[in-house]
């Protein structure tokens, strides 16, 4: 049976993606007006980004 490993390569690519899905959140609801919500995705990424 084939395990699923994962690598360290893997988990840095899975990591880059989730900052940069969070980083486009933060800037559509800053063009779209939504200031509270991007300052709430914001806090998220920050945290996220000192993990």
């Amino acid at each position: 049976m084939i395990e699923n490993v994962s690598t360290d390569q893997d988990i840095v690519k899975y990591e880059k993606n989730i900052v940069e899905i969070l980083d486009r959140a933060v800037n559509l609801f800053r063009r779209t007006n939504l200031t509270e919500l991007a300052e709430k995705w914001d806090r998220i990424l920050k945290t996220y980004n000192s993990k």
